[in-house]
């Protein structure tokens, strides 16, 4: 584990270094443009960024799909984490097969994610044909190959298949295959940013990149360990017997809570400074779509964090008592429904331009 993050580290520095060392190039951040402008250079920066994208259209289905992806991968590898910590028995038979159940789910999540991204590029294609037109493969191609965007999307997608490929090779027990998949994990939500506002903000991309970075990887570690948590503890195995499916909750539950704490302590900082960055000033939050539109999603994180205090100041201390699980069910199952309102919101919000960018 501690060599996938050193590699991972390693390589996100070189890849910052490359893409964003030369702005004159093609790799540069893109520009925001009209879609009508007819490009005679074929190296010429005419992509649109995501960020002036229409609100409601297949690019906000896809950003939202990419979202719940990012979950179930980070969650997968923080859920993993977890197993490994909650049963620590090595004749405990749950412990094997709830691993497995994570890494089949983060395939799925890798999965889904190639597939989002490949929708967000049908997005952005259709974005700057003339109306009427049809779409072309020549269109695709240069898109993904002659602009900034496209340059950063085929860095998405290659972490989106490292990732599938790592959670493919773990699930069959070969060794290589965990590490692949956390370096593929953390690749994917370190490198979302790039087709975002991050690259093109105000403040210096060294700093809004690395922030945004880690407030994917906070907010998908705690819903995604949560979604995770549902999916695993309460299948159908786990219910087979009731009264080890109350001890088990509660002995992963008690491995969760410190996780989930961090991830939502990090999530609301690094949003509230990356808000600052985007946003610029007071007036901006209710002068501007954006500014509407965040608050909206301030909200939303505000009540998946109210209910998640809920869960733990209430319902955690009663764990492995009869009844327990399913009501830390009920209730954790709400709380990742506004999440998924919270994850359409945050849709939304990317595809606006912000006030300060």
């Amino acid at each position: 584990m501690r060599l996938a993050l050193v590699v991972a580290a390693g390589a996100l520095v070189f890849l910052g270094q490359s893409l964003f060392a030369h702005p004159a190039t093609a790799l540069a951040p893109a520009e925001i443009v009209s879609a009508t402008i007819a490009v005679d250079t074929p190296l010429a920066e005419w992509t649109q960024d995501e960020d002036s994208a229409p609100v409601l259209d297949a690019g906000t289905l896809s950003r939202w799909l990419t979202y719940l992806a990012i979950m179930l991968v980070v969650g997968a590898v923080a859920f993993g984490a977890i197993i490994s910590r909650a049963f620590r028995d090595p004749a405990d038979d749950l412990g094997p097969s709830y691993r497995r159940t994570s890494l089949g789910w983060g395939l799925i999540g890798s999965v889904l994610f190639l597939l989002a991204a490949a929708g967000r590029l049908y997005a952005q294609v259709v974005a700057f044909l003339f109306p009427g037109d049809p779409l072309t493969l020549a269109d695709a191609r240069v898109i993904v190959f002659d602009t900034g965007w496209g340059s950063r999307w085929l860095v998405q997608f290659a972490a989106g298949l490292a990732a599938a490929v790592g959670f493919a090779l773990a699930r069959r027990g070969i060794p290589i295959g965990r590490p692949v998949a956390v370096i593929g994990a953390i690749a994917i939500a370190v490198t979302l940013p790039l087709t975002g506002h991050a690259v093109a903000a105000s403040w210096h991309w060294s700093i809004t990149w690395p922030l945004q970075a880690l407030h994917v990887l906070a907010g998908a570690t705690w819903l995604g360990s949560l979604l995770l948590l549902l999916l695993v503890a309460f299948g159908a195995k786990a219910g087979a017997d009731a009264e080890r499916r109350e001890q088990t909750v509660s002995d992963l539950v008690r491995v969760f809570s410190p996780v989930a704490m961090v991830g939502v302590g990090g999530a609301v900082v690094m949003g509230t400074v990356l808000s600052v960055s985007y946003v610029g000033s007071w007036p901006a939050l209710w002068q501007t779509t954006y500014g509407w539109a965040l608050m909206i999603k301030i909200g939303l994180l505000g009540m998946t964090a109210l209910l998640g205090a809920w869960n733990w100041r209430q319902l955690r201390p009663r764990l492995g008592t009869p009844g327990s699980a399913g009501r830390l069910f009920r209730s954790a199952r709400l709380e990742l429904l506004v999440g998924a309102l919270l994850l359409a919101a945050t849709a939304i919000l990317v595809a606006l331009p912000a006030p300060h960018v």
